[in-house]
This record gives C-alpha cells, sequence and structure tokens, in this order.
C-alpha cells in the first residue's frame, strides 16, 4: 500500500483518470484546480469517470469558487471551518494549502478551533464561521444567538454567498469522502497537521 493510500486509510472506489484520458470540459476543470492548487488533483481525477454529471460537478464547484462578491481568503477560511467540521482530511488538506496561497494570515490558520475568542478573527469572520458551523452541523436547527450577528454583519448577498461556499464544500466533502479519493503525495505533510475537533 502506498502513502496516498495510508493516508486516506481505505483504496479509492474508482480509477484516478490520467490526463491524457480526460474529456475537454476535464481538462479545463483541471486547470482550473490546478491553478488552485498547484497540481492535478485527485478528485478532479476520480470525477472524470463520469464525463458528464462529473464534469458539471467540478464546473460548479469551480464557479462556486471564482464568481460572487466573497474575498477568496474567506471562502477558503469557510471551506476549511466546514471541512474540518466534517473531518474529511483530504478536503482540510487542500485548503490548508488554498488558505496560504491565498495570503491568509498563519495566525487564523493556526487557530480555527478558536475562532470565537481568538484575536486574529474578525467580529465579522466569527460571525461567518460561527453560521457556516452551525450550518454544517445541522442547517434546520442554526440557533438564533447565531444567526443575529450573521445577519446583522453581512448584506443580504454575502449571507446567500456564505450559505452555497458553505453548502458546497460540504458536497465535495462527502463526494471526497465517499469515493475515498486519496491525497496527493504533496498533501501527506499537511495532512499530517490536522485535528479534528468540533467547536
Amino acid at each position: 500500500m502506498d502513502d496516498t493510500t495510508l493516508a486516506a486509510g481505505h483504496t479509492c472506489l474508482v480509477p484516478l483518470v490520467a490526463d491524457e484520458d480526460f474529456s475537454p470540459a476535464f481538462k479545463q476543470s483541471a486547470e482550473r484546480v490546478s491553478k488552485r492548487v498547484g497540481m492535478t488533483a485527485n478528485n478532479v481525477r476520480a470525477m472524470a469517470n463520469s464525463p458528464e454529471l462529473g464534469a458539471t460537478m467540478r464546473k460548479f464547484l469551480d464557479d462556486v469558487w471564482d464568481h460572487g462578491a466573497l474575498p477568496k481568503p474567506l471562502k477558503a477560511l469557510i471551506r476549511h471551518k466546514v471541512s474540518n467540521i466534517n473531518a474529511c482530511l483530504y478536503c482540510s488538506a487542500h485548503q490548508i494549502r488554498v488558505m496560504v496561497s491565498q495570503g491568509v494570515a498563519q495566525d487564523k490558520i493556526d487557530n480555527m478551533h478558536d475562532y470565537r475568542t481568538h484575536s486574529a478573527f474578525s467580529e465579522k469572520e466569527r460571525a461567518i464561521l460561527g453560521y457556516a458551523e452551525a450550518l454544517t452541523v445541522d442547517a434546520g436547527n442554526i440557533p438564533d444567538d447565531v444567526v443575529g450577528p450573521f445577519a446583522e454583519l453581512l448584506t443580504e448577498q454575502e449571507r446567500v454567498e456564505v450559505t452555497i461556499v458553505a453548502a458546497a464544500m460540504g458536497l465535495l466533502n462527502k463526494l471526497n469522502d465517499g469515493l475515498r479519493v486519496p491525497l496527493e503525495q504533496p498533501m501527506l505533510e499537511i495532512a499530517r497537521t490536522i485535528s479534528f475537533t468540533k467547536d
């Protein structure tokens, strides 16, 4: 068993499609993702097994990242928070790499579990991360003390976009964990630093 299989704890449920076997839609998606993470990600290779629906899903996920008014560093914080709550090692490792590439302060990366009290986070970021957490844990039962600051500090557009980013990340967590997508070799060192602590 190689390191990537060991890191995930199991074998991928689908073959990881080689770059030369990608459909045109997957070639485009692979380019979009590799700009973000510096490699062709294994989740792109896994989804390439479904030429139409997989390509549609990848385009949706890429568009959620590329479009909207939320700054990408904030999207990365949201995505990491959701991935950590869902204990998705694959996505958590990738989001740490993305946060670094997007210039997220190391204090925020290191203290994500303490976002409610750590001085690195603004009140708005606390409201956003608290909402993303509650949405991930139980979307139908978000407490009023979470909704209050979220509604007060964010515009209508921001509220919708935070919800879309968090929900899309939850979907990606399920896809990657469900298909048992293994971590790429460069991500293993990052993965070893991750702890899954629910707030």
